[in-house]
């Protein structure tokens, strides 16, 4: 495909070279540069794609897009002036979505794209939508935070809304796959960051907005991370709302888009009624009616009525027939979310990603509803993220749980004893009993060896995730397995003193 014709909907100049340059291949990362392609420098939080102009010329780019003052600035530098044709745009971040749908055929105009929005909620919600559309007979791709499902293959998750020019290449792969339907996860940096630009969304999802992503990496303030999320609702046919989440009219206030809301407490177009809370050894899961039919959801608590009113609104907007519905959402099961370990003990575990303070808040508050004869968490918090984050989660689990487990989650480059203090701080503000314990695998085992029959034990944090980052290193660390090689040793145990 030739570079104008990649570029005929993306401003930009042709500072050196020509338009009429074939470009085999399009990307943002200079590692997968080779012979022929377009090579976008998109400065990150990090680093700054137009350091590694040098090393893509290198490799053979035909072309290279960069940003307008960069140019400017640099315009001398003989890589600049080698041959390769150079064009400036202002924001190379736009440009990327626009010269990516181009060079792949604007593949979201060949499906029927769903994105989901909203600070919780967002994977569950996908994955009872993407289960409801391959239940009724629909192929159908995924993007969101635990993998990427294009086409047959599977791919660990990178982040949840990938790269513009990611998305445009699995959207195509999808529809190369003959895939119909396309439901992605949208975080609200995947729409400050022009990812999704270029892509016209058959529905959006709003599930709810709280008080997280406030940091100087992500968010100024909660307007503008409500303002972010409610750009989703002006690339979308059909918007449809959590009527009962404070932000709703916000978000939706400028909305361009036809407007459908679901409900728990007020009128809606989807309102469930009836909500029951059904647990049984081993399983716990959530019964409730919308009109006249009746839905269980493998999912406990209130949280998991809101997400399947989401996915019920968005099947019946496709005319798929509620008993498959049903099907789908009974039997629905999302890695790292409200996850049952099954331990053949009088005790239950749950693995649940709850990472902020909304989250953590959320899944207390649902199991406490369980009426367990005690709920116990573990948890820590995020190296590189927010610090009050970290003190109000510790209040919110002094204050929801009988008894805490403080330990290390994802310390990244800063040190656990640290980021655990200021947990215990917010800690103190309560009167939580509690433990700290560095090692996430021993606190594990501490919670394990303290567990009583009708104990809720809830592995906060981690979720999907099967690793841990500590400093620069991702070292291999499955909750699931750790649970389960500590119960084999418990009773290795009470057999030998037996």
């Amino acid at each position: 495909m030739v570079l104008e014709a990649i570029m005929e909907n993306v401003p930009s100049v042709l500072q050196r070279g020509s338009w009429t340059v074939e470009i085999d291949d399009i990307t943002d990362d200079s590692r997968k540069v080779r012979e022929g392609s377009l090579f976008i420098c998109i400065k990150g939080m990090e680093t700054d794609g137009h350091q590694y102009i040098d090393e893509a010329a290198e490799k053979g780019a035909a072309a290279i897009l960069i940003n307008e003052d960069y140019y400017t600035a640099h315009r001398e530098e003989p890589v600049l002036n080698c041959g390769i044709s150079v064009l400036t745009t202002e924001n190379t971040r736009r440009a990327a979505a626009g010269a990516a749908a181009a060079f792949y055929g604007y593949p979201s105009e060949k499906l029927k794209v769903i994105g989901i929005t909203g600070t919780k909620g967002k994977t569950t919600t996908a994955f009872m939508i993407r289960d409801i559309f391959e239940k009724a007979g629909y192929k159908t791709g995924l993007l969101g935070t635990i993998d990427y499902e294009v086409g047959r293959r599977r791919m660990p998750s990178e982040r949840t809304t990938p790269e513009a020019v990611d998305i445009q290449k699995y959207l195509r792969q999808m529809v190369d796959d003959g895939c119909v339907f396309a439901v992605m996860e949208v975080s609200s940096q995947g729409l400050k960051l022009h990812r999704v630009d270029c892509i016209l969304f058959d529905v959006g999802v709003f599930t709810n907005l709280g008080n997280d992503h406030i940091s100087a990496a992500e968010h100024a303030d909660i307007e503008e991370y409500a303002a972010c999320k409610a750009l989703l609702f002006k690339k979308c046919r059909l918007g449809i709302g959590n009527r009962d989440d404070s932000w709703y009219r916000r978000i939706f206030e400028q909305a361009a888009c036809e407007k459908q809301t679901f409900s728990c407490e007020q009128e809606a177009d989807y309102r469930a009624s009836d909500v029951t809370l059904i647990s049984r050894e081993g399983w716990m899961g959530t019964m409730f009616r919308v009109g006249q039919e009746q839905y269980t959801v493998s999912v406990p608590g209130i949280f998991s009525v809101y997400n399947a009113l989401a996915a019920i609104a968005v099947g019946y907007h496709y005319g798929i027939a509620a008993e498959i519905i049903k099907e789908a959402l009974a039997g629905i099961m999302v890695k790292g979310r409200v996850e049952t370990v099954r331990t053949g003990q009088p005790y239950m575990v749950l693995i649940d990603y709850a990472h902020n303070t909304l989250s953590m808040k959320n899944i207390l508050t649902t199991m406490r509803r369980y009426h367990p004869h005690r709920l116990m968490v573990l948890f820590g918090c995020g190296g590189g993220r927010s610090k009050t984050r970290r003190r109000e989660m510790g209040q919110v689990a002094g204050k929801y749980a009988d008894f805490t487990v403080i330990t290390s989650d994802n310390p990244r480059c800063e040190q656990p004893e640290a980021i655990m203090k200021e947990i215990q701080e917010g800690m103190e503000q309560t009167r939580g009993e509690y433990v700290m314990i560095q090692d996430r695998r021993k606190a594990i085992h501490y919670l394990l060896d303290q567990a009583q029959p009708g104990d809720i034990l809830i592995l906060a944090g981690k979720g999907h995730e099967l690793y841990q980052e500590v400093g620069d290193e991702r070292l291999p660390f499955d909750e699931r397995k750790i649970v389960e090689e500590i119960l084999n040793e418990q009773m290795s145990e009470q057999q030998e003193c037996s």
